[in-house]
């Protein structure tokens, strides 16, 4: 700047600015390393899809047969399920469900014998609940009650 007039000096040439030792890079990258690293990672990706699909049609091979066809009789289904091993699914889940509660339904609202050599027997549910609020429920006595506790393992 022309330190009279306050206007820019054109005549003479600005100074750089930074160090002039320090560049920059001026090959990072040569367009031809860029498209020959395109072309490989193309080609390595064909590659690696047709090995996938190879060895995937060689693990599939014959192995897999197709599906008979569907059982349409009980006999039929039988059959089947007695060639399958433990543990074998449910053929009728909604009938076995059915039949589960009716025999829980007949166990709850009879009597009968629950182990007849100690002489146990099971009783309507609802006569068990009248008993109950008749002669309420046992309690223990005052000397089991008194009795130290024991932990786990036997000690006070």
């Amino acid at each position: 700047m022309n330190s009279h007039t306050n206007q820019p000096d054109i005549r003479r040439e600005q100074p750089a600015m930074g160090n002039p030792e320090v560049t920059y890079e001026r090959e990072d990258l040569s367009a031809r390393a860029v498209v020959m690293f395109l072309v490989f990672l193309a080609v390595g990706g064909l590659l690696i899809t047709a090995g996938m699909w190879g060895l995937y049609r060689y693990i599939a091979g014959n192995r897999f047969q197709p599906n008979p066809a569907p059982a349409t009789t009980q006999a039929e289904v039988q059959a089947i399920v007695g060639k399958f091993p433990q543990p074998r699914l449910q053929v009728n889940p909604v009938a076995d469900m059915n039949a589960l509660r009716e025999q829980e339904e007949q166990t709850l609202n009879s009597y009968g014998w629950t182990d007849q050599a100690n002489g146990k027997v099971h009783i309507p549910i609802e006569q068990a609940m009248d008993l109950v609020a008749a002669t309420g429920l046992p309690v223990r006595s005052s000397t089991e009650a008194d009795a130290p506790r024991m932990n786990r393992n036997g000690k006070n």
